[in-house]
């Protein structure tokens, strides 16, 4: 019997590197619309939470039979890093970026710091009253990349959402 020693299976280094190029061709392709994904998500995150809270403040207004407000700042540092955030509070003057134990007190609510969208607000301090709701109305309009979404809260304290650029399978178009 005949042995014959067969060559080993295995790449070449020509097979390596195109491999390798393949493989970083489809990494480059990929890396904006992964950005795009993430930049949607984060921004759709930040609006449910907002509509959360303003939810929550009218609720609370409501329940408790006194005027709530839900206070946005926004403070744009000289590093120019922007970060928002806002409280919710029986009080009128509460400010979430140096917030006081008055303010967190009792049912307060305050958010953490946003500094990677941009917010901008038409109306910062926000009243919701006890009788049916009803507010002194609002819009905020969140901006991330490619995409935006528009907070629009009526005077009879109704609270809808839209898209103002980009796409998404939530949001209708503004």
């Amino acid at each position: 019997m005949i042995h014959r020693k067969l060559k080993s299976p295995g790449l070449t280094l020509i097979e390596l590197l195109l491999t390798l190029a393949i493989v970083t061709i489809l990494m480059a392709l990929s890396v904006p619309s992964y950005s795009a994904y993430v930049h949607k998500n984060k921004l759709g995150n930040l609006t449910r939470q907002l509509v959360e809270a303003l939810n929550i403040t009218k609720q609370l207004a409501l329940l408790r039979g006194e005027r709530h407000y839900f206070n946005v700042q926004v403070n744009n540092a000289v590093n120019s890093t922007v970060e928002s955030c806002w409280v919710i509070s029986h009080n009128e003057n509460c400010d979430c970026l140096t917030s006081t134990a008055l303010c967190q007190s009792n049912y307060g609510q305050a958010s953490a710091a946003i500094s990677d969208i941009e917010l901008s607000v038409n109306r910062p301090l926000l009243s919701f009253s006890p009788l049916f709701g009803t507010t002194n109305g609002a819009s905020y309009q969140l901006s991330l990349g490619r995409f935006s979404t528009m907070v629009i809260v009526s005077t009879q304290g109704r609270i809808r959402v839209c898209m103002v650029r980009g796409d998404s399978a939530i949001y209708a178009p503004c």
